[in-house]
C-alpha cells in the first residue's frame, strides 16, 4: 500500500504501523520510512531511546563510506545493532553513481542487526531536513544501538542535517586543503570529532595539526573540546579510538 487512505482510518493504520516497528521487523521500518519520504504531513515524534545518533560528513572522496563500513564491522564484533541512513542531497541524475559508492556496505546487507537505507532528497534540500528528523525518529523506535547518518559532500545542506544528530564526525583526508574548505563550509562549527582518514598518506599529521590549531579559534559551547583523530579506515586503523570518542561524546550529550 503506497498511499494511505484519507481520514481517521489512515491515522489508525499509521499508528498500527508505528507500533509494529522493531529491529526484528525491518520491513515495516522500511515501509514507514517510504511513507514519510512521500508524505511530509506524516510526523514521527521523538521516542525515548537509547540510540546514539551520529552524523558522518566530509567532502567527497575522503572515505566516509569506508569509515562507516569500518565502524559497522567493529561495533558488530561487540554485538551492537546499527542503522545507516545514507543521505544523498545530490540531483536525481547523479544519485545512481553516489549510491554505487555504497556498494562497499554490501557485506552488511544480509546481517539482520544492520539496517541500511539510502534517502534521496529529490533535489529538495529544505525538504530533507523535514524528512530526516522523522526518519531518524522511526529508526530510534526500532531500537538500534547506533544510528549513522551519512551525508554526501559538504555544504549548507549537511550543516542543516547535522542539527538532528547528537555527535558529528567530520572525515577529512590529508592534502585536500581541508582546513580551508572546512572553515568555508561551516564544518568547523558543527564537528565534535574530526577524523583525518588515510593517515598512511603524506601530510596526514600536518593536516591534523593544522586542524587542531583552527579548532582552537572557533568557540565551542558545552563541556566538549572537539578532538582530532588520525586513522586509516580501509585498514581498520584507528577505528577503536574513533568508537571510544563517539561513546564519550554520547555520554556527555545524555
Amino acid at each position: 500500500m503506497s498511499h494511505m487512505s484519507s481520514g481517521a482510518n489512515s491515522e489508525q493504520q499509521w499508528q498500527e504501523l508505528l507500533s509494529s516497528i522493531t529491529r526484528a521487523n525491518p520491513r515495516d521500518l522500511a515501509r514507514a520510512i517510504s511513507l514519510v519520504e512521500n508524505d511530509s504531513t506524516l510526523k514521527v515524534h521523538s521516542a525515548v531511546s537509547n540510540s546514539q545518533v551520529i552524523g558522518i560528513t566530509g567532502a567527497p572522496g575522503v572515505g566516509k563510506s569506508t569509515t562507516v563500513n569500518a565502524l559497522i564491522a567493529a561495533l558488530r564484533s561487540h554485538n551492537k545493532s546499527i542503522a545507516v541512513l545514507a543521505v544523498d542531497p545530490s540531483s536525481p541524475i547523479s544519485g545512481g553513481a553516489l549510491l554505487g559508492d555504497r556498494i562497499r556496505l554490501g557485506e552488511h546487507f544480509l546481517d539482520p542487526e544492520v539496517f541500511i537505507r539510502s534517502l534521496a532528497t529529490r533535489g529538495h534540500l529544505g525538504g530533507l531536513s523535514a524528512t530526516i528528523e522523522s526518519v531518524i525518529n522511526l529508526t530510534k523506535l526500532a531500537g538500534f544501538d547506533y544510528i549513522f547518518v551519512e551525508t554526501v559532500g559538504v555544504g549548507q545542506s549537511e550543516v542543516e542535517v547535522m542539527k538532528y544528530v547528537q555527535t558529528v564526525v567530520v572525515v577529512m583526508a590529508p592534502g585536500m586543503g581541508d582546513g580551508i574548505q572546512a572553515s568555508k563550509a561551516g564544518i568547523l562549527e558543527i564537528g565534535d570529532i574530526f577524523l583525518v582518514n588515510k593517515s598512511d598518506r603524506d601530510g596526514a599529521k600536518e593536516s591534523a595539526k593544522e586542524l587542531e590549531s583552527s579548532l582552537h579559534l572557533s568557540a565551542k559551547p558545552l563541556n566538549w573540546q572537539p578532538i582530532v583523530l588520525l586513522g586509516a579506515m580501509e585498514k581498520s586503523v584507528g577505528v577503536d579510538e574513533l568508537i571510544s570518542a563517539i561513546k564519550k561524546h554520547g555520554e556527555i550529550m545524555k
